[in-house]
């Protein structure tokens, strides 16, 4: 049985990415033996049932201490330590057949680790359309994108954009749908309990990408022409953003009109229950979340920055600096059109069964 060593994001929480690689596991865990690289010591949502599959975790925790500034300058200066403590993994943990990289920020040294060590398949997997945001970032960009042309033997992104974005040369890079767990996000085995009124949910990490503080304002001003409205975030904090959120909702005087849950909750059942799902994100890769929404029968309102790939039937795209009121005056329209009714749109193309012959035609070499 082939080795194959997958390295998340960051930890295994109940993020897009983890999905995705959870998705992997779930469904390939009888062919290959999967063991994970993580970067933070914190037990997450996934951690139990990984280990269930009978593989391994392996921790190199980035700086988990309380200063902000160090926070965002760990990833400048942690590189030597985590490629020496990658190879010293490989050495003494493998070997290993097959190592896929899913930390878009330190593939390229994971992977030179890696090719060092004799692994025989690289896999350089982005979910993100890359940003940069400075001199230096674009100086360890183009460092980071050269590295991974040398030292990745494949290279796949979650979409078309992802792929352009991250890589030097995306020509001889190629699209793997980011698989959505069709067992799990099946509206036939849930009972819809939508409940009056209209009721809005987004999930995802609370951050500035994901743009949480724009939908508090959108719900405000839905709340000025519809009094019966509930907002729902499920997800995890990262870097005090919640704490933003909960200042905006005060100032707003919305607290009795938005929930929070965590990320173990029952996503699926939330989506039944409610109206619409909303998703107003800055940039995304892809966004797994759409496609487990309309899966579940939801209309979806995205931030146009967002793929179009993810528009299965019911998203309906709109622009960020727009603002708040526009989004609103199109919920709100949507709503009274009595278009928030469930509806069947065609996801098989992001189900995680017919995805998994992609995974194992990489993991065997045949592309």
């Amino acid at each position: 049985m082939k080795r194959i060593l997958l390295v998340s994001c960051e930890g295994l929480g109940n993020g897009g990415v983890q999905a995705v690689i959870m998705s992997i596991v779930r469904n390939l865990h009888k062919e290959y033996l999967f063991d994970i690289l993580l970067f933070t010591s914190e037990k997450r949502y996934y951690d139990e049932e990984f280990l269930t599959y009978g593989g391994q975790i392996f921790r190199i925790p980035r700086y988990e201490g309380k200063n902000q500034f160090r926070k965002k300058i760990d990833y400048y200066v942690r590189g030597r330590n985590l490629y020496n403590n990658v190879r010293k993994i490989l050495k003494e943990k493998g070997p290993f057949d097959v190592i896929h990289c899913n930390d878009e920020f330190e593939n390229a040294l994971i992977l030179k680790a890696a090719a060092e060590c004799g692994v025989p398949i690289r896999i350089s997997h982005t979910h993100i359309v890359s940003r940069k945001s400075n001199v230096l970032a674009d100086m360890i960009e183009k460092n980071r994108k050269k590295t991974i042309e040398n030292c990745a033997t494949v290279k796949i992104g979650c979409s078309v954009e992802a792929c352009k974005s991250f890589y030097a040369d995306s020509t001889n890079a190629f699209v793997v749908n980011n698989a959505y767990d069709d067992r799990r996000f099946n509206k036939q085995r849930y009972v819809n309990n939508t409940v009056p009124g209209l009721y809005l949910l987004q999930v995802g990490s609370f951050n500035d990408t994901k743009n949480q503080l724009f939908t508090i304002e959108v719900l405000a001003q839905i709340k000025n022409k519809i009094q019966n409205v509930h907002l729902s975030f499920v997800g995890f904090d990262m870097n005090g953003y919640k704490d933003k959120m909960v200042e905006k909702i005060e100032q707003l005087n919305l607290e009795s009109s938005v929930s929070f849950y965590p990320s173990n909750a029952d996503i699926p059942q939330l989506l039944m229950n409610s109206s619409f799902f909303v998703f107003p994100s800055k940039h995304e890769g892809f966004g797994i979340v759409l496609i487990e929404a309309q899966a579940m029968g939801k209309k979806c309102f995205a931030a146009d920055s967002v793929p179009a790939t993810t528009d299965c039937g019911g998203v309906i795209f709109l622009t960020l600096s727009d603002g708040p009121k526009v989004w609103a005056k199109r919920i709100i329209e949507e709503y009274e059109s009595e278009n928030s009714e469930n509806k069947d749109y065609d996801v098989s193309a992001f189900a995680s069964s017919n995805i998994m012959d992609v995974y194992r035609k990489i993991y065997e070499g045949e592309v």
